[in-house]
């Protein structure tokens, strides 16, 4: 199988990538997030995700 590098498949992939990192970080706002953050402080990527919402 060959990877599509062309410019417009790696800007699609670049695209979709972005859709789901904001998807994942409203998630992350819900309250459900929030106590996941809450109770799992210590773990890494909580962590990483913590920081990217700014708190």
């Amino acid at each position: 199988m060959k990877i599509d590098m062309s410019s417009k498949a790696i800007t699609e992939r670049l695209k979709t990538v972005n859709q789901l990192r904001k998807a994942c970080l409203a998630l992350a706002r819900t309250s459900i997030g929030k106590k996941i953050i809450k109770e799992h402080a210590s773990n890494e990527s909580v962590q990483k995700t913590s920081l990217a919402l700014g708190r």
